[in-house]
């Protein structure tokens, strides 16, 4: 069928990002209130852990994604038990089946964050920090007509239309260079303040604003608005004879496509010896792209179709070939059909980062050996924040060893548990943690329902402590 044909090579484009999310916050939250996370200042420069400490070589990796998708919405049963599992495109799925478990917006948004160098130490009362770090940042959007165009199709004899808007995708890398300091401003009262340096090595920034997809029984117009920017030197588009993009390609960078700044801030107020209070910002700056690395790509116009049978697929039509296939023989026929051009246009970019509030209350007994403490976040991204209140236990027998558990709320609807451990031996840190630990996963350990989940794993060298007064 043509329809069959064209749709692949459309889906084609969803199947491809939701892979690239899924494997590219500072740190875990559970953290927050425990003695012995080393980077928590990451959330609240004001907040000191029990030691300094020191990592010459990689001190902390985080992962943290986010998404209200999840592998159930992709992948179904097939009708015989013993036949393999089919993939939402597959034509025993039903549209019905496929649709109702979408949400109007559907996203992925990924922050994967690696401390290379990192120190922290005391000075007296003061508590300084030093990092270089880097970050790999992904988010993708894909509205619910994108969908339904995909697995509907033409329903009506006469033809249909869609009108899809804001399909959405943007990665990029940067480096990190911080210097933090917190201090006593009286014996209850702590503040925090830690300046950032951005170094910018590659962005890519793209979507379509509207795609106006009119069908007829023997012809299509896709009539489409779209913008693709590529920051970062090295960065190229490549493209087929007739002047359209159908790839990209990277070299290893000689310089930095941008430069920025951020700043965070914190404080902690300890009214009575078993109780604190605390919150901060971070995050709080931009980015400038530079316009010499900028290459850009745009997508504007009608295009006609009746002849779909020169368009190759990679797969049967309405069978089950390899999603892998899919992907790699059928981007070259989405480009073809988008019809991104290259043009002679570049200009600054000026992004704000985004910034995140952290709030919590921190009440504990038998001498704060065990602590309840309420942590309310933030993350203020425009047009959908990200929130979440979180519950956390924390158990602190020795102060070399503490174990917490976690119940968050986010978004005032998904809700997850976490675990962290923390262990402070004489010469050495180690702390693991895991903020939304998936319930159901496939052998793969795939999340079943939404692809959320934050794991840290920090391991350096322990320090001294802070001096008493």
């Amino acid at each position: 069928m043509k329809y069959n044909k064209i749709k692949y090579i459309i889906g084609s484009l969803i199947l491809a990002l939701t892979v690239q999310a899924t494997v590219a916050q500072n740190v875990a939250r559970i953290g927050y209130f425990m003695d012995n996370s080393t980077h928590k200042h990451l959330m609240n420069p004001a907040l000191v852990p029990a030691r300094g400490y020191f990592s010459p070589v990689v001190g902390s990796v985080d992962i943290d994604l986010r998404s209200n998708l999840g592998y159930t919405n992709f992948i179904f049963p097939a009708l015989n038990a013993n036949d393999p599992l089919l993939t939402f495109m597959h034509d025993d799925v039903t549209p019905e089946q496929f649709l109702s478990k979408l949400s109007p917006e559907n996203y992925l948004k990924l922050n994967q964050r690696m401390s290379l160098l990192s120190l922290g130490f005391y000075s007296g009362t003061s508590f300084w920090t030093f990092e270089v770090a880097s970050h790999i940042n992904a988010n993708v959007n894909i509205p619910y007509d994108f969908f339904a165009f995909l697995k509907q199709g033409m329903t009506s004899s006469s033809g249909n239309r869609y009108e899809i808007n804001n399909l959405s995708v943007s990665a990029d890398m940067l480096a990190e260079v911080s210097l933090g300091s917190s201090f006593r401003i009286t014996d209850d009262i702590r503040v925090g303040v830690k300046g950032k340096i951005l170094g910018g090595g590659a962005k890519i920034k793209g979507g379509v604003d509207q795609m106006i997809i009119d069908m007829k029984p023997d012809n299509w117009t896709v009539t489409t608005n779209g913008l693709v920017n590529l920051y970062g030197p090295g960065l190229e588009f490549e493209n087929d004879e007739n002047g359209v993009v159908n790839n990209f390609s990277f070299a290893t960078p000689n310089n930095l496509a941008g430069m920025g700044y951020a700043l965070d801030l914190g404080a902690s107020w300890k009214p009575l010896k078993f109780l604190e209070v605390s919150a901060g910002i971070i995050d709080l700056g931009s980015v400038i792209w530079n316009k010499t690395y900028n290459r850009v790509a745009r997508s504007s116009g009608t295009v006609n179709y009746s002849d779909f049978d020169n368009i190759s697929t990679g797969g049967n039509e309405g069978g089950n070939s390899s999603t892998d296939d899919q992907m790699n023989e059928l981007m070259d026929g989405l480009m073809e059909m988008a019809q991104f051009k290259e043009v002679d246009e570049s200009d600054n970019l000026k992004e704000k980062l985004i910034p995140t509030i952290n709030a919590g209350v921190e009440a504990g007994v038998l001498n704060n050996k065990i602590t309840l403490g309420l942590l309310y976040s933030n993350r203020l991204v425009p047009n959908n924040n990200i929130s979440e209140i979180s519950g956390i236990l924390n158990l602190k027998p020795f102060t070399s060893f503490n174990v917490a558990a976690s119940y968050s709320l986010l978004n005032g609807v998904q809700n997850t548990f976490g675990l962290a451990l923390g262990v402070n031996l004489a010469i050495l840190n180690i702390f693991v943690a895991c903020d939304y630990i998936p319930m159901y996963v496939t052998p793969q350990y795939i999340p079943l329902n939404e692809a959320t989940t934050h794991l840290q794993i920090g391991a350096s060298f322990s320090l001294w402590k802070m001096k008493k007064k």
